[in-house]
């Protein structure tokens, strides 16, 4: 498992980029990255980018290239790989889904 202190430095440094590129395009809050087990018992950081504003600015070079462009930070910090990233319309998210995320049991 990841620590609470790791999984916020990661979502900062994901909030860092994406600030950087669509800062003054479009908003991301909250970033919120969960630890995960797939189905070969693998761990993994499930990373949840809530967004506000035109999605017509995520592009694939922000949307397919934000792991590449922090994997040497992702790395020092010693997280699971390679983790998985969801964009979710801030219309779309509501924080009662928070622990649909969060909890490993939560029905579907």
């Amino acid at each position: 498992m990841t620590s609470q202190a790791v999984r916020d430095k990661v979502a900062d440094l994901v909030r860092q980029d994406l600030e950087e590129r669509l800062g003054d395009k479009l908003a991301f809050d909250p970033i919120l990255v969960f630890d995960r087990v797939d189905h070969d018992d693998d761990d993994y950081l499930d990373i949840i980018i809530i967004y506000d504003g035109d999605p017509k600015h995520l592009d694939s070079d922000t949307t397919i290239g934000l792991v590449g462009r922090i994997t040497p930070q992702l790395l020092e910090l010693g997280t699971p790989w390679p983790p998985s990233k969801s964009f979710i319309d801030k219309s779309e998210w509501e924080e009662e889904y928070i622990p649909r995320y969060h909890e490993p049991d939560w029905p579907d």
